[in-house]
């Protein structure tokens, strides 16, 4: 029988000892476990306030949006207003008055470089060939933001001369019948 007490003795302590080796696996599990937790925690918070900073962010953003929009049709109103004061005012000619108008609107993005040389192309009436030049040349210097009535200059004068000529026809017509 002694050798069975000393077997189930020997039993009881291996039990013990796998007993201990189980608590100290348990509460090593637990310490991981909190360890994942405070990590896990930690990060939320960071989302929190990444997501509150991007949230203020955005508002700051769409204040600027506001501001700059404003300044942007600021400009826009002022140069419409310059080219009529200046039509008005005989320091500019109409067609150099709408130049300028074309220039703000494409400064101001309202209207492309393209579509911009192709009216003013059709406010001056020259021929095909002249146009198509002038067409090129104009939407270059509107793109690059240069003077565009100084580039047009002598198209300008030979216009406002055909045009004044042919008011005189019809004057002269008018005022024969």
């Amino acid at each position: 029988m002694t050798e069975e007490i000393q077997e189930i003795e020997r039993i009881i302590k291996q039990s013990a000892e796998l007993a201990d080796s189980l608590i100290r696996l348990a509460r090593k599990l637990q310490e991981q476990n909190q360890k994942q937790v405070r990590v896990y925690e930690e990060r939320r918070e960071n989302l929190r306030a990444l997501h509150k900073t991007l949230a203020d962010l955005h508002s700051y953003i769409e204040v600027a949006k506001r501001e700059i929009g404003l300044y942007g049709h600021y400009g826009q109103d002022e140069a419409y207003a310059k080219a009529y004061i200046a039509a008005v005012g005989g320091t500019a000619t109409p067609p150099e008055a709408a130049i300028e108008l074309l220039r703000a609107g494409v400064s101001g993005k309202t209207i492309t470089a393209d579509v911009a040389a192709e009216q003013l192309a059709k406010l001056l009436d020259l021929p095909v060939s002249q146009r198509i030049q002038i067409r090129e040349t104009v939407k270059a210097a509107f793109e690059a933001g240069d003077d565009v009535v100084s580039k047009i200059r002598p198209y300008l004068k030979r216009s406002t001369q055909a045009t004044e000529q042919q008011a005189r026809k019809t004057i002269a017509v008018t005022s024969d019948v």
